[in-house]
């Protein structure tokens, strides 16, 4: 019995070993977007992250836990993606991180969504960025940033080559933060996605990421959603819609648009065309605009999507669109909100329909175009096949006839020679 009882309690307390304990986030080829339940013992100094592990997600740590996983990520060029979303990380936790991350060199996505960094934290992880060099995503929407914060970011971008992604919303940046970040978008050539909703940045910032947009900024989504800009916001953006041809996506919703800056925003997409998709839900549109919305309709082959959510147009201005998008010939809208307007549901379902008919007819199309694109390389290779294959046969019909042809003169030589040997004979018999 005691031998018994001293094997379980060896299998059930193993030896201690020196070998370095290996953080397993998950499994490799498991990679879900958010892990929770990680308790703060899962990370201990003197560990180390796997070569196996390219991403992880956390949601409780503890500070002597982030300091082992910050001293791993020191020495770690392997991981290129941290979240740490919700994971209730002020400035002392932003500290500890950064010192890892100015050292780092492989990371590319770093997520710290809703959390309590502040100015200060915002501030430290921001130039810790720069020391770093390759980051391409940074998520810090919801941290009570404000315009020291917003300025530390500038300063990042301003000083960044890498980055493709910045998420800001959900802060308390205001038109001086907002200046600053439209200012130092010039300077960063390599972003492409911008998001700012839900701040306070107002017209001066709308002005100076509309400024950006004019120079050497190659955006192609911006959302300015909630930031309480008016007419001479949207004006602004609208005299860069004109001439800028990378933007892709414009995001406007819950602002304060009126009509007149509905008709400089809707004159633009008349000339621009690149952009696929606008937003300008949650304003104060109203049936005056359907000027310029209609001209738009029937004139832009570009537009993809239109939302006109929470405004107020009537059933006359719904009327007018549904006409304008029967009339439209060259129509590649697939979706266009009316929803929440001062519209009846008959004319909103009438809308709806109309647009879930023309999607699907445009995606029959476009399926057609690509089976036909199909069928011509198809058509081209096996006539290239073909040509190649006559030719082959050509070559060696030409060998043939050379080789039947020198045994042609092969067997005529000899049969001439034959002929020339039998008089001789004959003279010397006689």
């Amino acid at each position: 019995f005691c031998s018994f009882f001293e094997s379980t309690r060896e299998l059930a307390h193993p030896p201690f070993s020196c070998h370095a304990m290996t953080i397993q986030f998950f499994p490799p080829k498991v990679k879900p977007t958010l892990v929770r339940g990680f308790s703060p013992k899962v990370v201990k100094p003197g560990t180390h992250v796997s070569e196996e592990i390219s991403e992880a997600s956390l949601s409780n740590i503890s500070r002597s836990g982030l300091a082992a996983l910050t001293a791993a990520i020191a020495n770690t060029s392997h991981l290129v993606k941290l979240d740490f979303r919700h994971v209730c990380f002020g400035p002392e936790e932003a500290a500890i991180l950064a010192k890892g991350l100015s050292v780092n060199k492989g990371l590319l996505d770093l997520n710290l969504q809703s959390n309590d960094l502040a100015d200060i934290g915002v501030k430290i992880i921001a130039e810790a960025l720069v020391a770093q060099g390759h980051l391409e995503i940074l998520t810090l929407s919801g941290n009570a940033m404000g315009d020291t914060g917003a300025a530390a970011v500038a300063a990042f971008i301003s000083n960044s080559r890498s980055l493709k992604e910045l998420r800001l919303g959900d802060n308390h940046i205001t038109s001086v933060g907002g200046e600053a970040i439209g200012e130092s978008l010039d300077r960063c050539t390599s972003m492409k996605s911008l998001d700012l909703g839900l701040n306070e940045i107002g017209d001066p910032g709308a002005a100076a990421i509309a400024k950006a947009l004019l120079g050497y900024s190659k955006l192609t989504r911006i959302s300015l959603r909630g930031n309480g800009i008016t007419s001479a916001g949207g004006k602004a953006l609208a005299k860069a819609l004109r001439q800028n041809a990378r933007l892709k996506y414009l995001d406007l919703k819950v602002n304060r648009l009126q009509d007149d800056a509905m008709k400089h925003i809707f004159e633009a997409l008349l000339v621009n065309t690149n952009l696929l998709e606008l937003d300008v839900s949650g304003n104060s549109v109203q049936d005056d605009a359907m000027e310029w919305i209609s001209e738009v309709i029937l004139e832009n082959s570009v537009l993809q999507k239109l939302h006109f959510e929470d405004n107020f147009f009537t059933d006359e201005a719904a009327q007018e669109m549904l006409k304008m998008l029967q009339k439209a010939e060259h129509l590649q809208l697939t979706e266009l909100n009316l929803h929440n307007n001062l519209t009846s549901d008959i004319t909103t379902q009438q809308v709806d329909l109309f647009m879930r008919t023309h999607a699907r007819e445009l995606q029959k199309k476009k399926k057609e175009a690509k089976e036909a694109a199909k069928k011509g390389k198809r058509s081209d290779r096996s006539g290239s096949k073909g040509g190649r294959g006559s030719s082959k046969l050509d070559r060696r019909d030409s060998k043939l006839d050379q080789q039947w042809g020198s045994k042609d003169s092969r067997s005529n030589s000899r049969t001439s020679g034959s002929k020339s040997r039998e008089p001789s004979k004959n003279t010397a018999v006689a």
